[in-house]
């Protein structure tokens, strides 16, 4: 009888709790990656294009003088202009003093100047090709010209040809 009632009391005491039912199973997703449908993500072979700058603003100075307008402490052109001739920005700058107003020609931006009492020799050129964004400079220096491009381009604009041959022939 010892035994029977300890056993009888566990029985009864496990029969009184009330039925709890069990939650269902939560499953986990497959550790399988599903491959993201956007099609906008770049491949090799995709073609990146560069940002294009607004030069529309700089047509307003044709017919202007450099000087007149500040043309270049003007953005975009300020911070590339310097970045493109870099130590030689102050070689461009002497030269660049006596310049006739800038003309515009088929989205292709020209000036030139020169060192005052030395047109001729020591001279500048600026030209911008405003449809492939690219700023020219040239720099003769007693006849001898440097030509300055962004992106390496070596497909000068005829202005630019132009203004450097006129010291080749001297």
């Amino acid at each position: 009888m010892r035994m029977l009632l300890p056993s009888l009391f566990c029985i009864q005491l496990c029969a009184c709790k009330p039925v709890i039912p069990k939650k269902p199973e939560q499953r986990r997703p497959d550790t399988t990656m599903i491959p993201s449908a956007d099609t906008m993500i770049p491949v090799p072979d995709t073609i990146m294009a560069d940002e294009i700058t607004s030069w529309s603003r700089f047509e307003d100075y044709i017919g202007r003088y450099a000087g007149e307008v500040d043309l270049l402490d003007k953005e975009p052109l300020k911070e590339r202009f310097h970045r493109l001739l870099n130590r030689d920005s102050l070689l461009f700058f002497q030269r660049f003093q006596v310049a006739p107003p800038i003309e515009i020609e088929g989205n292709i931006f020209y000036n030139e100047g020169c060192q005052p009492h030395n047109c001729g020799m020591d001279e500048a050129a600026l030209v911008i090709d405003m449809n492939r964004d690219i700023i020219y400079a040239g720099i003769a220096v007693k006849g001898r010209v440097k030509i300055f491009a962004e992106k390496k381009d070596t497909a000068y604009p005829q202005r630019l040809r132009e203004w450097k041959q006129k010291f080749q022939a001297k």
